[in-house]
């Protein structure tokens, strides 16, 4: 698939994840909070749904974000024009993946396209994660999990952070353009 190709439907994949594991609407309503109407507003492809959403429902189904984007095993180099994307209507965000089979990976790199004013979050997941900033302008939000303080960081064109992926992390664009960043986390738990 190509950067200008639309992805598959994010509910669609999610449907078919959650049948492979034999797991009910009710169970993922329970386990995530969000209702049931709205998972199958989802999963009918008449709702849109943000990645940190879409994170919660996944880890119902021992998954991540990786499984939503297709493998291609075998191949090194990637691309930009073959890039795996996966979108966010509700986020306004797109993320491509920079490797095939990231699953089979140490760790997943990923191009963060984020819409002005979008923001996604927030995430919480194992590893450790850095970004760097290539245009715009990002607020990065970090919340403890232990002790619940919140750091907040200002990034512009050339910044990097790197943080615990179990920290609560949220990303908001300040930028009136497109902010453009690279991020990876280890292991690919996205």
């Amino acid at each position: 698939m190509g950067i200008n190709e639309k992805p598959k439907d994010a509910g669609e994949q999610i449907r078919t994840l959650r049948k492979e594991k034999g797991i009910t609407l009710k169970y993922i309503a329970d386990a995530t909070g969000l209702s049931i109407s709205f998972l199958s507003l989802v999963e009918n492809g008449k709702s849109g749904i943000s990645f940190s959403n879409m994170q919660k429902i996944l880890k119902c189904f021992d998954s991540s974000i990786h499984d939503l984007m297709e493998n291609d095993n075998g191949k090194r180099v990637v691309k930009f024009e073959e890039a795996k994307k996966i979108r966010s209507d509700a986020d306004n965000v797109k993320i491509l993946s920079l490797v095939i089979n990231s699953r089979n990976k140490k760790i997943w790199p990923g191009l963060f396209i984020m819409e002005p004013g979008s923001s996604m979050g927030e995430f919480q997941h194992q590893g450790e994660e850095f970004a760097h900033v290539l245009q715009g302008k990002i607020e990065v939000t970090l919340k403890n999990p232990k002790n619940e303080e919140i750091e907040k960081y200002i990034l512009t064109e050339g910044d990097t952070i790197y943080y615990p992926s179990d920290y609560f992390h949220k990303y908001l664009n300040l930028s009136r353009q497109k902010s453009i960043f690279i991020a990876a986390c280890t292991p690919p738990t996205f």
